[in-house]
């Protein structure tokens, strides 16, 4: 593109392609009109030449010698006319007789032209005559025993000047079509142009800061409406993705703000006065616990991006999720036992995902961890699974489900889909009396939704809640209909020992 065409805006690049492309196309159909025209006029010129010749070769046979008939100019007074000549040949081709205008000149067809009408061809040729062109037929007769060729001529200066006219006619067509067309296409160029112009400025008002603004709903679901919806979308998106980005900037402040302040809080308090080597240890102690707390967090805010952002790099492999279950509620014995609930594993057969081992792990030991810190004393965690195959003939992986109920006291039913965002918890207050960041839920949505999978709440009442965490996967070999039959429910017995009664738990996170 030249440094001009670069200088010039969209709509006038639009409006002056619009117009080249209908200039060829103007001057490419008035193209194939003037050879149509030219095509038609000369075929009737021809037409008319061997109609004249015929009837000037009966008339200069009508007595008993060969003779001409002037055309009577006069008698057509002020009437247009096409101009005749004839020219009368013997069989040598000798002129005998000439009309008035070609008195002395030179032969009107060649000798063998002459040869040709002979041999009975009737030959059509150009000739000049008087200077002008002419188109001459050349017809053959007998008079006795002699024969003679004679050569009419109509002039084609009315044909020249009717494509001449023609011509012009077209040019201007051409140039008012051009004109015309480079003024409709500006105006169709605006019109096009006016919803994207809308975006722009829609978008310039983005760009400065106001993410909330949006396109105008398009009247028309053409392409622009089309890409107009699909805007919003993004822009629906990416304001709901900064508000969130907001939301955890000012969530994970406040989270980071509470250990860091106790800490300091803490160091001041030892450091005000001597302390005896117990209090001290005690004092760093307690700063060693705040910074446990404070590493877990970090590490957990670590895993929520790695899970959003680190989606391509997450290796799937064949899984079995029994032994992971087992191994998560071993390690929660002890939480079990402080709040007096026990585990349930019931109908659990043996199920084999596609995921990453250490993040399903992950997931399945923050469920459970839940489970037990929000239950009631004396309650119960079940964890259960079952197989879903594709549906139809699919060539696509079926799909495991892992089910862990409670007892607790169930969950608002407008609070089951805000427990999966970051830092949420059911009491506002967040209350440290269960402890946890109020990731957990958000960590499992994360990393399952990057494993093709997810987790929601099944059911929810004031008996309790049961969680299901779906995954692509399959049945492991001994839930098979050949294999032999899965473990009998086993239960972790609550201890023997009753902890007293916990408080009310305020809420999931």
């Amino acid at each position: 593109m030249t440094r001009a065409g670069r200088g010039m805006s969209f709509r006038a690049r639009l409006a002056l392609r619009w117009a080249v492309a209908v200039a060829v196309l103007l001057a490419t159909t008035n193209l194939a009109i003037y050879g149509a025209a030219s095509t038609y006029l000369y075929r009737d010129l021809d037409l008319k030449v061997r109609t004249v010749a015929a009837t000037e070769l009966a008339s200069s046979t009508d007595r008993l010698d060969i003779h001409l008939h002037e055309l009577p100019t006069e008698a057509l007074g002020d009437g247009a006319f096409a101009g005749k000549v004839v020219q009368i040949f013997d069989e040598h081709g000798a002129i005998l007789l000439s009309s008035a205008q070609l008195d002395g000149g030179p032969p009107l067809i060649a000798p063998s032209v002459v040869a040709e009408a002979l041999a009975g061809r009737a030959p059509l040729v150009w000739a000049e005559a008087g200077g002008h062109a002419t188109r001459v037929a050349a017809l053959t007769t007998r008079m006795g025993e002699a024969r003679y060729v004679v050569a009419v001529g109509l002039f084609a200066d009315h044909v020249a000047g009717q494509l001449r006219s023609l011509a012009w006619l077209l040019g201007l067509v051409w140039l008012g079509g051009l004109l015309l067309t480079a003024v409709i296409g500006d105006h169709l160029a605006v019109a096009a142009l006016r919803p994207v112009t809308g975006i722009t400025t829609r978008a310039a008002r983005i760009a400065a800061g106001d993410f909330s603004a949006r396109l105008d709903t398009p009247v028309v679901e053409d392409e622009l409406g089309q890409m107009t919806h699909s805007l919003n979308g993004v822009l629906e998106r990416l304001h709901s993705a900064l508000e969130a980005n907001r939301r955890f900037a000012a969530d994970a402040s406040h989270e980071l703000r509470g250990p860091l302040t106790a800490m300091a809080g803490e160091i001041d308090v030892t450091l005000r006065q001597p302390r005896t080597e117990a209090e001290y240890r005690e004092a760093l102690q307690t700063v060693r616990a705040r910074l446990s707390a404070l590493t877990a967090l970090a590490e957990d805010l670590m895993l929520l991006v790695r899970a959003q952002e680190g989606r391509a790099a997450i290796e799937l492999r064949e899984v079995s999720l029994t032994p992971l279950v087992q191994a998560a509620l071993e390690r929660l014995t002890g939480a079990a036992r402080a709040q007096d609930v026990r585990f349930e594993t019931t109908d659990l057969p043996d199920l084999v995902a596609y995921a990453d081992a250490g993040l399903v792990a992950r997931v399945i030991d923050n469920v459970l961890t839940n489970a037990v810190l929000y239950n009631r004393p004396g309650g119960r965690v079940a964890v259960g699974g079952r197989v879903e195959d594709p549906p139809g003939d699919e060539w696509t992986p079926g799909f495991v489900v892992l089910t862990v109920a409670d007892t607790g006291p169930g969950i608002p039913e407008l609070a089951r889909e805000a427990i999966f965002n970051r830092f949420h918890r059911l009491d506002q207050s967040r209350t440290r009396r269960t402890g946890g960041s109020g990731l957990g839920l958000a960590i499992c949505r994360e990393v399952l939704a990057a494993l093709g999978g997810g987790i929601y709440v099944a059911h929810s009442s004031a008996d309790g809640t049961t969680f299901e965490i779906r995954l692509p996967g399959r049945a492991g070999h001994a839930s098979r209909t050949d294999a032999p039959s899965a473990p009998a429910r086993r239960a972790w017995p609550r201890p023997s020992h009753a902890s007293s009664p916990a408080p009310e738990p305020p809420g999931r996170g």
